[in-house]
């Protein structure tokens, strides 16, 4: 065979043995064990390779390339078996190192990035604390997770979790669930978390501003004292949520519902008020609350105007 065929014979199982057992795989495997879904690749594989021997296609090639991608599993499941063992270890600086081996492995391994983010948020479930300063390891696993995001429609588990000043501005967490945590003094400014369920979640003084939490859920969120600056809150749940002295100024609240929160004190000057529900809300306290956003905003009986709107 000349040395273009066989080139091109390389080429061509590199992608059968390659990107064609992925296709053929489907999602599903994405979300097995490293060594399980290495397993499964490889079974495919060998099904592949057994259709191609007979034919005689450039055996040295299709045998080099398949110990080729064995080789590039077994890599890839060595750093992974390392990081978790790393991350088990007592010694904060080796669980820092855990957490950078994985990092590797989502820039090296893209098919592998929903198993690092998984196992990321194990990890600051197990880990995180209710005191300030964070620890090392947890600060290190909080910037990958900022810097490495979940792959599209991945929703993430971070309940619960205690993550005092937690460092997330500018992070991709839309559809990741808050719910319980404790975020005291969190910065997720400028942070996508459309669609985030923060419910009941603590957030006092934390930094939201303007971050996009379209669609999300804050019902029963103690927000007190919260930056909610230039946030945008469209069609999300704020019912019973706590923002006394919250800023929420230049914040787009159209289509959200605050049944039942607490705004004592909050600033909203030029926040955005169309078709909000501020049902059962006591708005006298407010600061910068204009009668055209009053009027733009849907009101019941239980709902409780400052006296120059309610005389107006």
């Amino acid at each position: 065979m000349s040395t273009a065929g066989a080139t091109g014979a390389a080429a061509v199982l590199w992608f059968l043995l390659g990107p064609f057992v992925s296709w053929v795989a489907g999602s599903d495997v994405a979300h097995l064990a490293v060594a399980e879904r290495a397993a499964a690749l490889s079974g495919i594989r060998g099904q592949i390779t057994g259709l191609l021997a007979p034919l005689g296609i450039g055996v040295p090639a299709w045998v080099a390339v398949k110990k080729l991608l064995l080789d590039r599993d077994k890599q890839v499941t060595d750093t992974y078996a390392t990081a978790i063992g790393h991350l088990g270890s007592e010694r904060p600086s080796t669980r820092a190192g855990g957490v950078r081996t994985l990092e590797r492995m989502y820039e090296d391994s893209p098919r592998d990035r929903f198993r690092v983010v998984e196992t990321l948020t194990d990890f600051l479930r197990s880990h995180s604390g209710p005191t300030e300063p964070l620890p090392l390891d947890v600060r290190v696993a909080l910037r990958a997770l900022r810097t490495h995001p979940p792959p599209p429609q991945t929703r993430i588990d971070l309940v619960r979790v205690q993550l005092p000043g937690a460092e997330l501005r500018l992070a991709d967490l839309r559809s990741t669930c808050f719910a319980t945590a404790r975020l005291t003094g969190a910065d997720f400014g400028e942070a996508r978390l459309d669609g985030a369920d923060f419910s009941d979640a603590i957030l006092t003084s934390a930094r939201l501003d303007s971050a996009s939490l379209s669609a999300a859920a804050l019902d029963r969120a103690n927000c007190r004292r919260a930056n909610l600056r230039g946030a945008v809150l469209a069609r999300a749940s704020l019912r019973g949520t706590d923002l006394t002295d919250a800023v929420l100024t230049g914040a787009d609240l159209s289509d959200a519902d605050l049944t039942g929160a607490v705004l004592t004190s909050a600033d909203v000057s030029g926040a955005v008020f169309e078709r909000t529900v501020l049902s059962g809300v006591d708005l006298t306290s407010v600061r910068g609350l204009s009668q055209d956003a009053i009027r733009l905003a849907l009101t019941d009986a239980a709902t409780r105007l400052p006296p120059e709107a309610a005389a107006g």
